[in-house]
């Protein structure tokens, strides 16, 4: 059965040079807060490109670079109320998906009266957020095509992440440009290409898939996997390469807008969080048990040909020896196991296209 069900209210603006030369910022008001991490105007040509833009533009400014690397409610809330006392009328989030995520949210919580840090993730936001772009400068989020917000919940046993959105929390444009990615660190490219290769195969797995989900993950795995495996025998990243990472991201955002994560995601986080694991090595650590796992009851013929193996356990090991390289996942003792598992399936999205039982949870644990 045919089933092309979609929503991406986003209209994408994509090509080199596009924040510079995009001219419709003062459509959205004539005063902004650009949201990004701490680092990022020493970084990358984005800030002086999306200033210079702005300026041209007649909208003013405020570049607040407080964004957390895993942003807290509380790290949201203080920049939305700078973003309102500025007298902001719009928001910009430019950066990596903490970034994004930490200006989605805020734009959120501006416009809903009565929302606090502790009841952020149960409080019916009946208000449509202040309007917003997105400008990523990471090849794997896809967060600037997707409504969701996952923020990172402090707590006195475990540190959590939990997502935040709305129908309406779709930023209205998104920028597009892949020259922002070139000066990614090796160690980031590879992570945040991972978390595309997990986006594409988790959406086209979920219980939430359809048609183009899978038009949108395969297409994404086109474009990145032949980068990942040429990269692993030189250790070269041309530009073309990371353009080609850079569109496979945003279309394995596209695919993850419609079929959403599953528990590579889900179980991933409590690595991130718990053992400071980057998030795309965190979730790729169960990408080749849960594509194992999906393939007892679906045919993942057409995936494992996109993904250029004969077997998952080729896969597995592809994806293992690129994590060994550059990252460290830890070896979990049989607490942490048993623990991680229970608060695992808790943060669990049920999306999966096998349901998973807490035994399940702990065996994922126990293979990565």
């Amino acid at each position: 059965m045919i089933n092309i069900n979609t929503y991406m209210p986003v209209e994408v603006v994509s090509g080199k040079d596009c924040v510079k030369t995009f001219n419709r910022y003062n459509t959205l008001g004539r005063k902004c807060s650009i949201i990004t991490g701490k680092n990022m105007y020493k970084k990358c040509s984005v800030i002086d490109d999306l200033k210079e833009a702005l300026t041209q533009n007649g909208v003013e400014y405020l570049l607040l670079c407080e964004a957390e690397n895993n942003p807290t409610p509380a790290n949201v809330f203080a920049m939305a109320k700078k973003t309102v006392d500025f007298g902001a009328e719009f928001i910009i989030g430019v950066g990596g998906g903490s970034s994004m995520d930490a200006a989605k949210a805020a734009a959120l919580v501006i416009t809903n009266e009565g929302v606090t840090e502790d009841n952020i993730f149960s409080f019916e936001f009946k208000n449509k957020p202040m309007p917003s772009i997105m400008i990523g400068t990471t090849a794997g989020t896809g967060s600037e095509v997707m409504p969701s917000a996952v923020l990172t919940i402090p707590g006195t046993k475990y540190t959590i992440k939990k997502g935040l959105k709305t129908r309406d929390s779709y930023s209205v444009y998104s920028l597009c440009d892949p020259q922002y990615t070139y000066t990614l660190p090796i160690n980031y490219t590879v992570s945040t290409a991972l978390d595309s290769v997990c986006h594409a195969i988790e959406s086209m797995y979920s219980k939430r898939a359809n048609d183009f989900t899978s038009i949108y993950g395969l297409k994404a795995l086109r474009m990145v996997m032949p980068v990942l495996r040429a990269f692993s025998e030189t250790e070269v990243v041309t530009e073309t390469m990371r353009d080609e990472l850079y569109y496979g991201s945003i279309f394995a955002g596209m695919a993850l807008n419609n079929g959403g994560t599953s528990c590579c995601h889900s179980l991933g986080y409590l690595l991130t969080t718990m053992h400071n694991i980057p998030h795309g090595f965190a979730c790729a650590a169960f990408i080749g048990e849960f594509l194992e796992r999906c393939s007892e009851v679906s045919d993942i013929s057409e995936t494992l040909e996109t993904l250029g193996y004969g077997s998952v356990n080729e896969f597995r090991t592809f994806i293992k020896s690129l994590t060994d390289k550059y990252s460290e996942i830890p070896k979990l003792t049989e607490a942490q196991i048993s623990d991680y598992a229970e608060e695992g399936i808790k943060l669990n999205v049920n999306n999966n296209f096998l349901n998973l039982s807490l035994d399940d949870c702990k065996t994922l644990y126990s293979n990565i």
